[in-house]
């Protein structure tokens, strides 16, 4: 893609359609794309590349099983690619303990590039921001709980990547830790 513009609008629009008529498991439905949303425009005030907010609107595809990096790759490059590749749980690690999981990105991103760790720790901000608002429907309070806490290992692991988001991150913390 030629323009940086385009490459964001592209992938904003790839991610809406791969994401449509998904919903954050909350009582309101909050459309999916609401987190891809937040998570871009944080990536953006942290000064993000074209190419890292155009990963972070795809950041959950691979994922969530509605792409591959393959198929990014092809339609945005490598660059793009390679970030949400870094910033994506490999399959096997999906169905972890949230402790687990949490631990295993840390360690992951601790060696990623530093717009992957921009991405994952926007990531948890809007993750966070969510949880403080309402706890999904699924998940027990103890889950949530360990979700809070392995957020912390995510978070040190990406916080030297972005001293804005480590900021918001530390509010967003505070405001999930009830």
């Amino acid at each position: 893609m030629s323009d940086n513009n385009e490459l964001i609008t592209a992938a904003l629009r790839h991610a809406a359609a791969l994401h449509d008529g998904t919903f954050r498991p909350d009582r309101a439905r909050t459309p999916f794309v609401v987190h891809l949303s937040e998570t871009a425009e944080l990536v953006a005030q942290a000064g993000g590349t074209p190419a890292e907010i155009a990963a972070a609107w795809l950041h959950d595809a691979v994922e969530d099983g509605l792409t591959t990096i393959a198929d990014l790759a092809d339609r945005f490059g490598p660059e793009v690619a390679g970030l949400v590749a870094a910033v994506s749980d490999a399959p096997e690690d999906v169905g972890r303990a949230i402790a687990e999981r949490k631990a295993i990105q840390a360690a992951r991103l601790a060696a990623a590039p530093d717009g992957a760790k921009r991405i994952k720790l926007a990531e948890q901000i809007s993750i966070l921001k969510a949880l403080a608002v309402e706890r999904p429907l699924s998940w027990s309070v103890e889950r949530a709980d360990a979700y809070v806490e392995g957020s912390r290992l995510v978070a040190e692991a990406c916080a030297a990547a972005s001293p804005l988001l480590a900021e918001r991150y530390a509010a967003a913390l505070a405001g999930a830790s009830h």
